[in-house]
């Protein structure tokens, strides 16, 4: 069987065309791209190059060539002691593309992998030796590479989707008035780490964990407490071998007697419905744009404010993952909301309603597109959780 390496290696070079090389600079990780399509992580600088008809080929730092070698998943290696530039220069007028692709662009942070000031010296060697190549963005192979999963992707994304799952299944009958964000979110941390996860901190530590009047935010938890009457949003990313889930759920602090208030229950259906209109408008050949339109329609019917940002967007190496994003025509999501949906791409749906101080709430599942349309990896939340 390949390694996850050399699967996502024959994936890359599948989107290159004859005399093109592409070109991953790095340097203590510099670029998550590196783990993406070669699974590994390299201290020295490094050349990694992917060439039709010639394969994987690195040049790397001598103390890095044994770790490569071990690992298996380069056709050819190359090892500097003294001089990277004259190596790679070498090399590169050994190869003679006629287009070279570098890890930049101006739309998706996750394909931005080189820096400006990496992209400064590697144009001036690729200059000296190759005067006339073009050099052009690796955006749109990058895309593909990171959307569409191979089979070992999405058993880990799978495995991380059921952890997930599985930890909600744990805490909600622990969720109880009096307990604080603070707790809850280290409650979680520390099921997902007995869990054998690794949760997602983000710049807050964990979990999103939001008491609704305290406001709805990507934000740090706080020392207030649940009070009966509360809306609950929990919203967490777990790993498993590199790859995230990412699922949110709200609960309702119920009041002693009451029912609960039909202004929240009809903002929980709302939402379940606009995932259900998201769903039916995801399969392969669709825009991120048409998928957003239909939940926001379904949004609308439901009585509910325009929907504040993107439907969905896509998981895997990060929880907030590049490529095609399910969202409208805003400029702060162009291009990327005019992607078209591949099978195999893994997306959230989340058409969340905020509004102040009427009920926000947040419904996150995660599905993977199939041949006819999508299929669900997660357990959905089908009814408001009560505590």
């Amino acid at each position: 069987m390949k390694s996850l390496a050399q699967q996502k290696i024959a994936q890359a070079l599948s989107t290159l065309q004859e005399r093109e090389l592409w070109l991953f600079i790095t340097q203590e990780g510099r670029d998550p791209n590196v783990g993406l399509v070669f699974d590994t992580a390299l201290s020295g600088k490094a050349a990694l190059m992917l060439v039709p008809g010639k394969g994987a080929l690195a040049l790397c730092a001598n103390y890095d060539r044994g770790h490569l070698e071990q690992q298996g998943q380069f056709d050819e290696i190359h090892a500097y002691t003294t001089s990277f530039a004259d190596e790679f220069c070498a090399w590169l007028t050994e190869l003679a593309p006629e287009t070279i692709l570098l890890n930049f662009s101006e739309h998706d942070i996750h394909a931005d992998g080189l820096s400006y000031g990496q992209y400064l010296s590697t144009e001036r060697l690729i200059r000296r030796v190759l005067p006339q190549v073009r050099l052009e963005s690796s955006q749109a192979q990058l895309s593909t590479v990171r959307g569409v999963k191979t089979d070992e992707e999405l058993r880990r994304i799978q495995s991380a989707i059921d952890k997930t799952i599985l930890m909600y299944d744990r805490l909600r009958p622990t969720l109880q008035v009096g307990q604080t964000e603070r707790e809850i979110q280290a409650r979680m941390n520390a099921m997902a780490a007995e869990l054998g996860t690794t949760p997602y901190l983000g710049d807050h530590g964990g979990p999103l964990v939001c008491i609704n009047r305290v406001g709805l935010a990507h934000r740090g938890p706080t020392d207030e407490a649940l009070r009966p009457g509360d809306l609950l949003i929990l919203d967490t990313g777990l790993a498993v071998g590199g790859y995230f889930s990412d699922i949110a759920r709200t609960c309702y602090v119920r009041v002693p007697g009451e029912d609960t208030p039909p202004e929240i229950l009809a903002t929980f259906q709302a939402i379940h419905d606009a995932i259900d209109a998201a769903f039916a408008a995801l399969k392969p050949g669709a825009t991120g744009l048409e998928v957003d339109a239909a939940a926001r329609a379904a949004l609308r019917r439901g009585g509910q404010p325009e929907l504040s940002h993107a439907t969905g967007h896509q998981i895997g190496r990060h929880v907030h993952d590049g490529g095609t994003l399910l969202g409208p025509d805003w400029e702060r999501y162009l291009p990327a909301s005019q992607g078209q949906i591949k099978v195999s791409e893994v997306y959230t749906l989340e058409p969340t309603v905020v509004q102040s101080p009427l009920p926000s709430m947040i419904v996150e599942e995660n599905v993977v597109v199939t041949a006819d349309g999508a299929r669900w990896l997660s357990r959905r939340q089908d009814d408001l959780w009560i505590v």
